[in-house]
């Protein structure tokens, strides 16, 4: 699909100010798939990869099917391109960056798990990285909570990590141009959208809970992440981070170097492979 097709999708099917958002988010689209230029990485075989803050990464679940679909058409939201179903439809959701880190220590946090303190009189909660998880009992004990309670980060869920191997592909997104900051004025989870604005892009089932979770965010609901209005094009790919399977699959990488020539391809070590 074009841009004249999903200007012709959005005004057969929405209205109102879903309609409106959609419709500037496909401008703003299409003047960064036409007017951003892409630099190619100076990254050697064996660096150790940084990332800015600001930088966004998002895992496919379809691995390099899912890859090879946005590299040629870009990361477009459910409902307008076929695709697995989202409490934030109408979004693509994304990890962003709020302070910069080398990717190893990115992975290493996002890696362990989050916990919430619950005292008398208040909760709490953290990020436990997972070089710190062997002595996290001991650190329980430090805090001396009533109850606690702790589940996989999101990130873990979604992206290449060390505590599962479904997700093989993780993409990662120049987020430091005027381009992207325009994109994320469609950002549903920030506050810059209205809460009336925003209902129809959450689930009807989620919606009066993501209003409070929204204006309150901890650890679990995080402020790490983004969920953009249509979507991001592929022009904003500078690296591909890739679990153990395909690190070790040189017919695998090879693939995604001849799908992203100018991208750099990187393992859950934080080091650039290809």
């Amino acid at each position: 699909m074009n841009k004249e097709d999903y200007i012709k999708l959005v005004n057969e099917k929405l209205c109102g100010n879903t309609k409106k958002l959609l419709l500037n988010q496909i401008e703003r689209y299409y003047d960064a798939l036409n007017n951003y230029k892409p630099k190619s990485s100076n990254y050697k075989v064996g660096d150790l990869v940084k990332l800015d803050k600001g930088t966004l990464l998002h895992g496919t679940y379809k691995n390099i099917g899912g890859l090879e679909k946005i590299a040629k058409e870009g990361l477009i939201c459910d409902l307008i391109v076929e695709g697995r179903k989202s409490k934030y439809p109408l979004t693509v959701g994304v990890w962003n960056l709020k302070k910069d880190y080398y990717l190893k220590d990115y992975i290493d946090f996002y890696s362990g798990g989050t916990v919430r303190f619950v005292y008398d009189d208040k909760k709490s909660t953290e990020v436990i990285p997972y070089s710190k998880m062997n002595t996290f009992l001991d650190y329980i004990k430090e805090k001396d909570p009533f109850r606690w309670e702790m589940e996989e980060t999101k990130e873990a869920r979604f992206l290449p990590s060390y505590e599962q191997e479904n997700v093989q592909i993780g993409i990662i997104f120049n987020g430091n141009n005027i381009y992207v900051k325009e994109l994320l004025k469609g950002d549903i989870l920030s506050n810059s959208i209205s809460d009336i604005d925003v209902k129809p892009f959450v689930g009807e089932w989620y919606y009066e809970r993501f209003l409070k979770d929204r204006k309150a965010k901890d650890d679990f609901f995080t402020d790490r992440e983004s969920a953009i209005i249509f979507g991001l094009p592929s022009c904003f790919i500078e690296g591909i981070l890739v679990g153990r399977k395909y690190e070790m699959d040189a017919t695998m990488l090879k693939r995604i170097k001849t799908l992203l020539p100018n991208c750099y391809i990187c393992n859950l070590d934080g080091k650039v492979i290809f």
